[in-house]
C-alpha cells in the first residue's frame, strides 16, 4: 500500500509537469488524476481544490529552486560570489532551449487577484529569495543589504524576461555583469 505522502507527491509531480507544459488554467483535474495514476477521489482527499493543488506545486517549485540556489551559493568562494550565484543558476536554466520562464511568474499571469492563495504562494517565493539575498548581501558587507537584494532580484527577473521575450540565452550573464558593476560601485 502506498503512503499518503508518496501519493501526495505523485499528484504534485504530475500536476507540476502538466502545468509547465500546458499552463495552469488549461489543465483540469481529470487530466491530473489520469497523469498521476490515482482515483479522482484520491486527489480530493489531498487537495480540497485545484487552487490548493496549484499552491502546493508552487511551494514545491520554490523549495526546489531555493535549494539549488543555496547549494550553488555554498560552493562560491567569496561572499560577493555567493550573492551573484543567482545569475549562475539562471544561466544554467537559460541554456535549456525549452526554457519558457519561471513557472512561478508564468502562473502569476493566470491569477490576477493579488490576494488569491496562488498569488500569495508566489509572493512568498519572492520574499524568501529576497530574505536569502539580503543575508548574502549582509555577509558581503553591502551597506544596504535589503536594497542590494532587491536590486539583484530585479536584475534576475529582468534576465528571465529577456531570455523568454528576446530568446537571449546570455541574459543571465549580462545581468550578472550589471549586478557585479553595481556592487563594485555601490
Amino acid at each position: 500500500m502506498t503512503s499518503p505522502d508518496v501519493t501526495r507527491a505523485k499528484i504534485v509531480t504530475a500536476a507540476a509537469d502538466l502545468f509547465t507544459r500546458c499552463g495552469v488554467r488549461a489543465v483540469g483535474m481529470n487530466e491530473i488524476w489520469r497523469a498521476a495514476g490515482v482515483a479522482k477521489s484520491t486527489i480530493y482527499q489531498h487537495f480540497r481544490s485545484k487552487d490548493e493543488l496549484v499552491a502546493a506545486v508552487l511551494r514545491q517549485r520554490n523549495d526546489e529552486w531555493c535549494g539549488r540556489l543555496r547549494d550553488l551559493a555554498a560552493a562560491a568562494p567569496t561572499p560577493r560570489g555567493r550573492l551573484l550565484t543567482i545569475f549562475d543558476l539562471l544561466e544554467r536554466e537559460f541554456a535549456d532551449p525549452a526554457y519558457r520562464g519561471s513557472d512561478l511568474l508564468n502562473v502569476a499571469a493566470e491569477y490576477p487577484d493579488p490576494d488569491h492563495p496562488v498569488r500569495v504562494a508566489i509572493r512568498d517565493h519572492k520574499r524568501e529569495i529576497l530574505r536569502y539575498l539580503s543575508e548574502l548581501a549582509a555577509a558581503a558587507q553591502e551597506p544596504d543589504p535589503e536594497k542590494t537584494a532587491a536590486t539583484v532580484l530585479t536584475l534576475a527577473d529582468g534576465a528571465a524576461c529577456a531570455r523568454v521575450g528576446l530568446g537571449d540565452p546570455t541574459a543571465a550573464a549580462l545581468a550578472r555583469e550589471a549586478a557585479s558593476r553595481l556592487l563594485a560601485h555601490g
